[in-house]
């Protein structure tokens, strides 16, 4: 039978078998392993801010930020932990032991359980055991599991971009409120909707445009670097 342990907001653990495990109170836990951090380390642990969770959250690796970013950035995504189970369970004859990455909780009710590894990894043989072990275990479980190895450049750089907007109490809801209307029926390019919108705020014209893209209520393809030319529309 497989296990898992989190431990609640509170610090306390919790452990059942897999099939017992609450999602929703998972999500909102705190991390069961703590990503290490040494002088000459390869990797690069940090906290990201979520504006999903308005919390900080751990993330291991540049490659664990930038699916941090784009996961922050889902509409569809309302709950997310990061290093939140540890799984231990029989894998042929042995005992194997896993710490899954990310947990996600969609707006939805699906629960999704996400491993974050740069595409050279999976060509060792152990490494794809291990997942397989855990996409098994997870599926079984009634979650859905993936393993994310990285997106587009541009577009991780423009949910960044989008991203510096994010936070609700340097942009309030009255600001986007002003670009969304601001914004024509049909579209219009992002240079003119900013040169427009400076009329009445003059100081915030463009993080209000940013904020309004951040928060879906505008939108535009994020597949090409943002510019001037982006043409922005109602989402």
């Amino acid at each position: 039978m497989t296990r898992a342990m989190y431990l609640t907001a509170d610090g306390l653990e919790r452990e059942a078998p897999l099939a017992g495990i609450d999602a929703l109170e998972a999500v909102q836990g705190t991390p069961v392993r703590i990503p290490p951090s040494y002088a000459g380390q390869t990797n690069y642990p940090g906290l990201f801010w979520s504006s999903t969770m308005r919390a900080h959250v751990v993330y291991e690796s540049r490659l664990e930020l930038s699916w941090l970013w784009l996961a922050d950035f889902d509409p569809d995504v309302v709950g997310i932990a990061a290093q939140p189970l540890y799984v231990v369970g029989d894998d042929g004859g042995r005992t194997r032991t896993r710490y899954p990455d990310f947990l996600c909780v969609m707006a939805d009710g699906r629960v999704v359980v996400v491993d974050v590894k740069p595409e050279e990894m999976l060509k060792k043989p152990a490494v794809r055991e291990s997942l397989n072990w855990t996409a098994r275990v997870m599926q079984e479980r009634g979650w859905e599991y993936l393993v994310w190895m990285g997106a587009p450049k541009a577009t991780l750089r423009n949910v960044r971009l989008l991203g510096a907007a994010r936070r609700s109490v340097l942009i309030g809801p009255s600001l986007i409120e002003a670009a969304v209307e601001a914004c024509p029926p049909g579209g219009a390019a992002l240079g003119h909707l900013e040169q427009e919108l400076r009329r009445s705020l003059p100081g915030a014209a463009r993080s209000a445009i940013l904020a309004a893209l951040w928060w879906h209520r505008l939108g535009c393809d994020l597949s090409t670097p943002l510019d001037s030319r982006t043409w922005v529309t109602h989402a």
